[in-house]
């Protein structure tokens, strides 16, 4: 097998699959050959094929045969997608050490570009900034064309080793002249770096080039070590009306995702659940068991299905007793969080709770027990929070000891307390523990066997405890790579529970790479005093503005409001809104559109969720601070002339509406919202 895409998508037609040149995807580099010699001298030792309905996984064992490094690599292919996913693993089979290994590259590929224009590239920017300006940095959408002789680098982890603390790992490219399309992806959690760039071949023919690697690897290779290839997926999608429309492949990513990806979470549903989670609406000196007695009453009502306690429920609080796991903190609940999740239980809800294990702080319960399971970052400074030394130690999860200790505990603390959602924290950086243990001849050995370690320690966590909602949270949004999120159901996407003109944006830059259930926010407004825009004397006269609920509807809904602040028709509205969101929810796992893109707070926003197979769908058009009370929108999925019949989510009143035609949208107040759900007539 010379080139695995060709042999496996023969007869898919798309433009950047006219003229790839043979490849086996995958390289790597040495201090004696770079990665174009590297790929050209690797050759196929066995192969192994099997088909079963849309897949097809293709097993294959290769010999580098200048450096003796053998690579066994995985291609999967899903026709119904038209995506290809590579993973492996590299071993030195030598006698010798191998100098400089850099990479691995599991993807190295390059596409003649004759008959095509010059392509369009659309990223989005990672989660980590919580600034609440408007548009906010997170999540903000960029697209550029590629120029002769150009090309775009981004680059993830750099500077703590989270792998969306700058640009996430996803790029979609669009030919605008064929309408051809491909998307890939790199699914590792930590450094990586992924480029993209046009040039000439020999003969002087355009041609596209594409890398994707963890970043800053060059370590000597021992006879008999081996080295994770990190799965990247690579999908090929066409847009219609031969227009280089990038949302037609962000929603064939998300189909991806949805169908081949997303793991179910046993005996649970697969749609966004709604949820309460207690950190950002209590602080220190208000969370204790009595309070939280009162919010699982409320939000039982309200129609919550899981409630979470977050960080402080064991000895020390956040952040100086990290790793005092088996250390229930008895002033808060005096008889132990088990008896309190039975009370959560017996309320009709599921329970959850809140770790960040790969961490301990030195003076822990872990860090004295354990000593053995962690390092430390040496002298180093905790520039992340601005101290001078590093209080905690991290995780060896290279080590697949430590890791099966790891699991140990957590099936148990999941059996303990009857866990059912986990919030799986990670608020600093690991680079500094990696870099101050390696040697100038290991540099990224640390690296590439955490990050495989933490993917593998994630799948036998699910694997034992299949019935755990996972919810990724690094920080909020540091860590939204697809190896993380693979084995998650949901993920916090930002620590910015407040700016809800952000957050509604966050949603919508999010949305173009992953099913809006890995957009978790908690309704938050007038809980905290010194945040109030508005009185609490108008909150209990009028009520929510709408807006601040539903800017956070287009992914998983949470809420971290405190419940003494309703009334009666607060409380009676609040369940009508959640009651709204449970009759759309599996609708955001579908197509999505962005139907504005405002600059300023001036201009109307919206979004649009929409289900080709069915012709449902639903949408939100935001006034935010526009003069104007009504927008003119066509809504994108449409087939043109079907008729629609549209239903108003808070009037109920209905019209219908001819795919293709122009919709006009009245908002008559200033920060209003008009909600519509439709259907084919």
């Amino acid at each position: 097998m010379t080139d695995p895409i060709q042999e496996i998508f023969p007869d898919l037609s798309n433009a950047f699959l006219s003229r790839p040149k043979p490849s086996p995807i995958f390289s790597a580099a040495t201090d004696a050959v770079g990665p174009d010699a590297f790929r050209i001298g690797l050759r196929a030792l066995s192969h192994k094929q099997e088909t079963c309905g849309d897949r097809t996984v293709i097993d294959t064992k290769w010999m580098a045969m200048v450096s003796e490094l053998e690579a066994d690599v995985r291609y999967t292919a899903f026709r119904d997608t038209s995506v290809l996913e590579l993973e492996g693993r590299m071993t030195n089979r030598g006698k010798k050490t191998i100098k400089g290994f850099r990479g691995p590259f599991p993807l190295f590929l390059t596409c003649d570009l004759r008959g095509m224009g010059l392509p369009r590239v659309t990223t989005v920017h990672g989660g980590a900034s919580t600034d609440g300006c408007y548009p906010p940095p997170s999540y903000r959408v960029s697209e550029t064309d590629l120029t002769p002789h150009g090309g775009l680098t981004l680059i993830g982890g750099r500077e703590s080793g989270r792998s969306t603390e700058g640009p996430m790992p996803y790029l979609i490219l669009t030919d605008p002249q064929t309408g051809s399309g491909m998307w890939v992806v790199l699914e590792w959690p930590c450094r990586w770096i992924m480029n993209v760039s046009v040039g000439e071949d020999t003969r002087g023919h355009r041609e596209l080039s594409l890398y994707a690697h963890p970043g800053w690897i060059c370590t000597d290779l021992k006879p008999g070590e081996s080295v994770v290839i990190p799965k990247v997926d690579i999908g090929f999608f066409q847009v219609s009306a031969r227009a280089g429309d990038s949302v037609a492949g962000s929603n064939a990513l998300r189909r991806h995702i949805v169908n081949h990806v997303m793991r179910p979470v046993e005996g649970a549903s697969s749609l966004p659940p709604v949820f309460y989670n207690h950190w950002y609406g209590l602080n220190n000196a208000d969370f204790n068991e009595t309070i939280l007695r009162r919010e699982a009453d409320a939000y039982a009502e309200l129609g919550a299905e899981y409630f979470i306690v977050d960080a402080g429920w064991y000895e020390g609080y956040f952040r100086n007793g990290i790793g005092n796991w088996e250390l229930d903190d008895r002033r808060r609940f005096p008889n132990g969080m088990a008896e309190f999740s039975r009370y959560v239980e017996a309320k009709g809800m599921k329970f959850g709770s809140w770790l960040e294990i790969e961490f301990a702080m030195k003076n822990s319960d872990w860090g004295r027990r354990h000593r053995d399971w962690f390092r430390d970052a040496g002298e180093r400074q905790n520039q992340f929070y601005g101290i001078t030394r590093y209080e905690e130690l991290l995780l060896r999860l290279e080590d697949a000891s430590v890791r099966s200790q790891v699991a140990d505990f957590l099936e148990s603390w999941v059996q303990k307390y009857r866990i059912q959602w986990v919030r799986w924290d990670f608020n600093d950086g690991p680079a500094a523990f990696w870099e101050a243990h390696e040697t100038e001849d290991r540099v990224g050995w640390l690296h590439l066997g955490y990050g495989a370690g933490l993917l593998a320690l994630l799948d036998d966590f699910r694997d034992r405890c299949p019935q755990v909602h996972v919810e990724a949270c690094a920080g909020g949004g540091h860590r939204m790579d697809l190896g993380t999120l693979r084995r998650a159901n949901s993920a916090w996407m930002n620590d910015n529970s407040h700016s809800y003109d952000a957050i509604r944006c966050f949603q919508k830059g999010l949305n173009r790479v992953l099913p809006g259930n890995y957009g978790n926010s908690c309704f938050l407004w007038a809980t905290h005093e010194s945040r109030r825009t508005q009185s609490l004397a108008s909150l209990r006269r009028d009520g929510y503005p709408p807006c601040i609920l539903r800017s956070r509807m287009a992914g998983t809904l949470g809420f971290a409001e405190q419940s003494r602040l309703w009334t009666r028709a607060i409380r009676a509205t609040l369940r009508d809104e959640v009651a709204k969101y449970k009759s759309i929810r599996h609708l955001i796992q579908k197509d999505f559109h962005p139907l504005f893109n405002p600059t300023s707070l001036c201009e109307y926003d919206g979004v649009q969720f929409h289900d080709p197979d069915t012709g449902e769908g639903y949408f939100m058009v935001f006034r935010c601070e526009s003069d104007d009370d009504a927008a003119e929108v066509v809504l994108p999925g449409l087939e043109t002339d079907v008729t629609y019949r549209l239903v108003d989510m808070d009037s109920g009143t209905k019209r219908k509406l001819k795919g293709g035609k122009s919709l006009r949208v009245e908002v008559p107040a200033r920060n209003g919202t008009r909600w519509c759900r439709y259907e084919v007539e």
